[in-house]
């Protein structure tokens, strides 16, 4: 159901799924809908939900919170300002897209996604800080913060991010230094600091062999893609 210019969200697909059969929801694009009705909360096998750039939806139903085996939330470029605080009961979560939506800040209970994988949050450009227990997000890869404007710092506990891989930065203007320690993330390989306000990088990331870091437009057109 992608950029089919749905009026309104399509209740009967809840209805119609009475036995909670559903696996999976697009609704991409459809620009019309206003509103997720707290119905939603009863699919409970739904394992994908996407809303990507339904632009009109500004709130979503704390029952949203309900889909225990959703792992993929796609709520890029909607304009929410917050979420529900109860985000973190969704435990088989792994990928989470908040890119270009209008949050200021996440909620704690975050912080208990011990299985999320993905979290991006790119052009979210009202967001203001990360929780301060980010750290324990001991599952976390990816985390994608380019253009965040109003960002100011990064919290000491993304330090503990062991499986941390990719960890972009770029256009965080706001953003003027990184925590000291960001040597322990091992498994760190590529690192984005273009357009920060990063003059000096931790001594301790020099001992990360595997890093790439990406400096400049320039260094991210000369990447080797692997």
């Amino acid at each position: 159901m992608c950029g089919l210019n749905l009026k309104e969200f399509p209740n009967y697909i809840i209805t119609g799924h009475s036995s909670n059969s559903l696996l999976e929801l697009y609704l991409t694009g459809n620009f019309y809908i206003e509103e997720v009705p707290s119905s939603i909360g009863n699919l409970h096998k739904l394992v994908s939900l996407h809303l990507s750039c339904c632009y009109n939806v500004k709130s979503l139903p704390g029952s949203i919170c309900n889909l225990q085996h959703l792992r993929t939330l796609n709520l890029s470029y909607i304009a929410i300002m917050e979420l529900p605080e109860n985000l973190g009961e969704l435990e088989c979560l792994e990928y989470l897209d908040l890119r270009g939506t209008k949050v200021k800040h996440l909620p704690g209970s975050i912080c208990m996604l011990k299985h999320l994988k993905t979290l991006l949050l790119g052009v979210c450009n009202y967001l203001e800080k990360l929780p301060e227990d980010v750290g324990q997000l001991e599952s976390l890869e990816t985390l994608d913060l380019q253009h965040c404007g109003n960002l100011r710092e990064i919290p000491n506990s993304i330090c503990k991010l062991k499986c941390l891989k990719q960890l972009w930065l770029a256009g965080c203007k706001m953003v003027e230094k990184l925590p000291d320690e960001l040597g322990n993330l091992k498994c760190l390989q590529l690192l984005s600091v273009w357009e920060t306000g990063i003059t000096h990088l931790p001594q301790s990331i020099y001992s990360l062999k595997g890093l790439e870091i990406i400096r400049s437009h320039v260094d991210w057109l000369l990447r080797d893609p692997k």
